[in-house]
């Protein structure tokens, strides 16, 4: 061979440039975050419900004390129990005086009333207290007898047969509570006592709710509710 075509020989397969590298693909865009949804509306809130008006005549309360109570009722409530602790219910047919004679009897509704007059027994004589056991601790209460006499718009006359609290409120949403049939205190003992106590009865409880009686009794007990119906009625 003749020494050309080694050195040609020798350039042809001598060391080649490596082979470019591929290009690196790019990096994916980062996906930008989904966005939050929204948020679910606020319901609206319930509109309160509108005041019960139930009533429309004008009264004129006398107390014990020579005090007046008087304007335009809008609205009566009956005492779920006898004591006005347990709600009030504005339901027209609870809304009724109980009216008794010797001979008869009958539902008395406020649109009928003409005047009420309440008269108290004697504080030192007409107070009835006792304890009730089943509460614990005990619950004691003390009553002052009164007679209520309703007079209606007929003339007629009817004695007050039942013992619920009344309550009337005004355009002005004052208020006036009272019973027409016998006055009551009472309050809860602090202590609970068993029966097999030596002297399990709390004479200072009795002592206590005769004295607010005696108090009322000669206050704000009601003695006469004079009512005024609109024109025409």
């Amino acid at each position: 061979m003749t020494v050309a075509a080694l050195i040609t020989l020798l350039v042809a397969c001598g060391p080649k440039e490596p082979p470019q590298a591929a290009a690196e693909a790019p990096a994916p865009a980062e996906q930008a975050p989904a966005p939050e949804p929204e948020p679910e509306p606020e319901p609206e809130p319930e509109p309160p419900a509108a005041p019960v008006v139930n009533a429309d005549f004008n009264v004129n309360i006398s107390h014990a004390d020579g005090s007046t109570q008087s304007g335009h009722v809008k609205r009566v409530e009956r005492s779920a129990d006898r004591y006005g602790e347990a709600g009030w219910s504005n339901e027209t047919s609870e809304l009724i005086i109980v009216g008794e004679t010797e001979t008869a009897a009958r539902d008395i509704r406020w649109d009928e009333v003409k005047s009420i007059t309440v008269t108290p027994g004697s504080t030192k004589s007409d107070i009835d207290c006792v304890y009730d056991s089943n509460w614990r601790p005990w619950m004691y209460d003390c009553t002052l007898k009164t007679t209520g006499v309703v007079t209606l718009t007929d003339g007629s006359k009817w004695t007050v047969g039942n013992r619920h609290k009344w309550l009337l409120t005004f355009d002005d949403d004052t208020t006036a509570a009272f019973w027409l049939w016998k006055h009551p205190a009472r309050e809860q003992d602090e202590e609970v006592v068993g029966l097999n106590s030596g002297n399990p009865e709390n004479y200072d409880l009795y002592i206590k709710l005769q004295e607010r009686i005696k108090k009322e009794a000669k206050t704000t007990l009601v003695t006469k509710v004079v009512v005024t119906h609109p024109a025409g009625e």
